[in-house]
């Protein structure tokens, strides 16, 4: 028999909660009971010893492999895992259909903004005078004009007004950029500023270069980034780069690019700053060009591949993940920006889309199943292996645990899409995720993180939750 000291720390921040002391003959419960008095009371919490819960029994706490001094995490509350219902978002009532445009996650240097981005076309002088004019005279003979918006769906939509035959938000969180006929010409949003890929005049040899411009709140453009003015990039692709995706850090800004030549991909790092005076740059001084199989550059049609996004970093900063498509993940080390699969699609089971969770390196793998029968979505968790660098973390799927099957709706016009996107939301530490309706739904990471793996076919965990 021996004393043990043991400190507890919340599982989520790693702030210090308290400290005990117990004796090794003592039952689990008894620690539990323990714990519980130590925070006040508290119910409902998990301790985990080592990243594995440790749960309530009969059994020493020297038999449950605790004979030293030890640390353990408590999380708080852990309930079964499930999608919550929140709002409904705007991009339905401001032209966008599933079936007429792709829409896509668009990154911010904001924390806890969800952006969408599609293009949409109409005839007018906007878009909200094309609704005014919905099936009248007036429409005919004016200008057709394109644009991308991108709408804040964490913003879900108030009450919406009625504005002619189509419902329209009273507050649309939108930002227009006229001009462009697709989405992959934004690369993100720098302070509600889109950050856009275009092609400018270069030099007698090359013809046009590719550029990054700002495109600031009063409609002007700064210049961020010249291909022809970075003489290690000229030297090393000579031809153009064609800037497809962007994605912010805490410190750098990523852009991801294509070689029209061979149609591979380059990964480019650099800061964008904003100064007193109110300009701007952008230093592009890494980049990589990734080995073939690891991006899917195009799709059947020669158009930017939508299936490719940014889905983060790991806490520490040490690695970029990466979707590349049908499930399959890439990790790409920020020393050397050169990426390599870690998820394969076979493994994934070709998922439609993937959430990633910074702060335990966990995937999130969403299985649209709308043509089939209920549940329309399954997600399952893999977890990063323990003990291993985020650099050099494998994922397969011996470890895919199914954790909650969200009631996700379906998109009314052919029932084949119930998942239009996915992020992390640093600021709640929740999944969020956009559902083929444009209803806003929210997965609390503090239970999905621990949740048990339920069974397939398990019908009692289907969700419907109401819309609070």
């Amino acid at each position: 028999m021996s004393a043990l000291n043991i400190s507890l720390s919340n599982a989520v921040t790693g702030a210090e909660l308290t400290s005990i002391t117990a004796c090794s003959t003592d039952t689990v419960f008894q620690l539990h009971a323990a714990v519980a008095q130590a925070l006040g009371g508290k119910k409902g919490f998990k301790l985990l010893l080592a990243d594995v819960v440790l749960e309530p029994s009969p059994d020493s706490l020297e038999v449950a492999g605790l004979t030293q001094d030890v640390a353990l995490q408590v999380v708080a509350c852990v309930t079964r895992a499930r999608f919550r219902r929140i709002g409904t978002a705007c991009p339905g009532s401001q032209g966008y259909h599933i079936h007429d445009t792709s829409i896509r996650r668009m990154h911010a240097n904001e924390l806890g903004k969800f952006f969408m981005a599609w293009t949409r076309g109409f005839h007018g002088d906007s878009y909200d005078s094309r609704i005014r004019c919905w099936r009248s005279a007036h429409a005919s003979g004016r200008p057709y004009l394109r644009e991308v918006a991108i709408v804040d769906v964490a913003q879900t939509t108030p009450e919406p007004i009625q504005r002619g035959p189509v419902d329209v938000p009273s507050s649309s969180p939108l930002v227009n950029v006229p001009g462009h006929i697709g989405w992959w010409s934004v690369l993100g949003l720098f302070d509600y500023c889109p950050v856009l890929a275009e092609t400018a005049s270069g030099t007698a040899q090359f013809g046009e270069t590719a550029s990054i411009v700002l495109r600031v709140s009063d409609g002007s453009s700064q210049t961020l980034w010249r291909q022809d003015e970075d003489a290690q990039l000229l030297e090393a692709f000579g031809g153009m780069l064609c800037c497809t995706q962007g994605f912010f850090s805490k410190e750098s800004f990523f852009v991801l690019a294509c070689l029209q030549a061979d149609m591979s991909y380059v990964l480019l790092e650099g800061v964008l700053q904003k100064y007193d005076d109110s300009s701007h740059s952008l230093n592009l001084n890494k980049w990589a060009r990734q080995d073939d199989g690891v991006i899917i550059c195009t799709n059947d049609r020669g158009e930017p591949f939508d299936g490719v996004e940014f889905l983060g970093t790991d806490l520490a900063e040490t690695a970029l993940f990466m979707h590349v498509g049908n499930g399959a993940v890439a990790i790409f080390p920020l020393d050397t920006l050169k990426g390599r699969l870690c998820l394969s699609e076979e493994d994934s089971g070709r998922c439609s889309a993937v959430g990633f969770d910074p702060l335990t390196a966990g995937i999130y793998l969403f299985r649209d199943l709308s043509q089939q029968c209920e549940p329309p979505c399954k997600v399952y968790r893999i977890g990063a292996p323990e003990c291993v660098a985020a650099v050099d973390l494998n994922y397969d799927r011996s470890s895919m645990q199914l954790i909650c099957q969200p009631n996700f709706e379906i998109d009314g016009f052919s029932d084949s899409t119930c998942v239009l996107g996915v992020a992390y939301d640093f600021l709640t530490d929740c999944l969020i995720a956009l559902d083929g309706e444009n209803g806003f739904w929210s997965l609390p990471l503090k239970d999905a993180r621990y949740q048990e793996p339920i069974q397939e076919g398990d019908d009692a965990h289907l969700e419907d939750l109401p819309e609070d």
